[in-house]
């Protein structure tokens, strides 16, 4: 194991020296502290990127699928904590879309299905109407459907659950990556 001239203890010490100076490299997302200053007339680029996300408002979605789509994204945003002063506004529009992935060839009846849920979002400073980030982004989520409408019902119901659960983390990424970085 280790040899008697101590090679393997100084490649040992020469990892640990490197992984310590890598250390001082990365800056966790929600850390304190501030961001790093960026040169961007939309972007103020003073505080943490938490205190940023927890400053958006999200405007009312129509529907079921609409509602769930906001109330995940204003947990993600403000991970449960009390709404503070308003700063920027995100505006969703959201299509479903509804398509049959596997037939059963002898009793023609879907045996499987996909929902796909698309978002269009434009985030403004509260109070402006030119949206200083936008984007589009997509979620699917398949389910099982069967001969007990039901069940069919609750499982589309779920599945459109879980795409706006995508939809929420991946506006929520993108959210994060503009704060941290202006872009």
């Amino acid at each position: 194991m280790w040899s008697r001239n101590g090679t393997a203890f100084a490649r040992l010490a020469v990892v640990g020296v490197l992984a310590l100076g890598l250390a001082g490299c990365f800056r966790p997302v929600y850390g304190g502290g501030t961001a790093p200053a960026v040169t961007s007339k939309t972007f103020s680029g003073g505080g943490d990127v938490a205190t940023e996300l927890a400053a958006v408002d999200v405007k009312p979605l129509e529907g079921r699928v609409g509602g769930k789509l906001r109330n995940e994204l204003i947990f993600a945003l403000r991970g449960g904590g009390a709404a503070g002063p308003t700063a920027y506004r995100l505006t969703i529009r959201l299509k479903e879309y509804g398509q049959s992935a596997v037939v059963d060839p002898l009793a023609d009846i879907p045996q499987t299905r996909t929902i796909s849920l698309t978002a269009d979002y434009d985030l403004t400073r509260a109070g402006t109407l030119d949206p200083i980030a936008t984007g589009h982004t997509v979620a699917t989520a398949t389910y099982s459907s069967g001969l007990q409408r039901f069940a069919n019902v609750r499982a589309e119901r779920d599945a459109e659950d879980r795409a706006a659960v995508q939809l929420s983390e991946r506006i929520r990424a993108r959210l994060q990556a503009y704060f941290a970085t202006g872009k």
